[in-house]
């Protein structure tokens, strides 16, 4: 189910090139990438995995709620990380000229499909 929940994002995402359901701790539970030349994409998940316990680290710190989305805009793509569980997040990886706004309606579109899944 997780699988083909994530394959219909990087699908329906102009440019989705790939997208990974994880735990904070890095490790992945589902995850769909379309052939893409340059970047190791599931590297690219765990990495930001560690920057994401990080930011979920400083805004407990500071008291500001939980952490529901990251954006990271580099020069190849864009990556979109939502929280979809306090355990889970979804990345979805974008070119850089993809649907970034699609991307992210997506992700908020699923994320309660994904919640609900995990939970089960």
């Amino acid at each position: 189910m997780f699988n083909e929940i994530i394959r219909n994002i990087v699908d329906e995402a102009a440019g989705g090139v790939g997208a990974v359901l994880m735990g904070y701790d890095g490790i992945a539970i589902a995850q769909f990438f379309h052939p893409y030349e340059g970047a190791d994409l599931q590297m690219v998940a765990v990495e930001y995995a560690n920057i994401l316990k990080e930011i979920r680290k400083t805004a407990e710190i500071l008291e500001a709620g939980a952490v529901e989305e990251v954006c990271i805009k580099s020069q190849k793509f864009h990556v979109v990380i939502r929280s979809v569980h306090p355990d889970y997040f979804v990345a979805l990886t974008l070119q850089w000229d993809g649907n970034f706004g699609k991307g992210r309606y997506l992700l908020m579109r699923e994320a309660p499909r994904i919640r609900k899944a995990l939970e089960l």
